[in-house]
């Protein structure tokens, strides 16, 4: 099997549900080493490890909400520490707000 991102290491942000759990799941089917973020749910980034890890890829999860100052630079630490390089980061942690751009605040963002 056809593997081109074996040997790279993951960090995808906000992959305990959705889009970022798929991306996490498709960088391991290729062969990638992954680490997700997640903030408010353990048990579904870990359901997300476990699916990986069952498939035969490597996978770990992280607590880091990437509207905390200084979370995003502790994820990428753990990687680092943990697999010495990062190779493929994807921002994907986000939330929707519906409400016109100038009304936007910085506590928003």
């Amino acid at each position: 099997m056809n593997k081109p991102l074996e040997g790279k290491h993951s960090l995808v942000t906000g992959a305990s549900r959705g889009i970022g759990a798929a991306i996490a799941k498709r960088l391991a089917a290729d062969g990638a080493t992954v680490t997700l973020t997640y903030v408010g749910s353990k048990a579904n980034a870990d359901e997300v490890v476990k699916e990986i890890v069952d498939a035969g890829g490597t996978a770990r999860a992280v607590k880091a909400d990437a509207s905390v100052r200084g979370d995003g630079a502790k994820a990428v630490a753990e990687v680092l520490e943990q697999h010495g390089s990062l190779e493929i980061l994807v921002s994907n942690a986000g939330i929707n707000i519906s409400k016109p751009i100038d009304l936007l605040t910085d506590a928003d963002y």
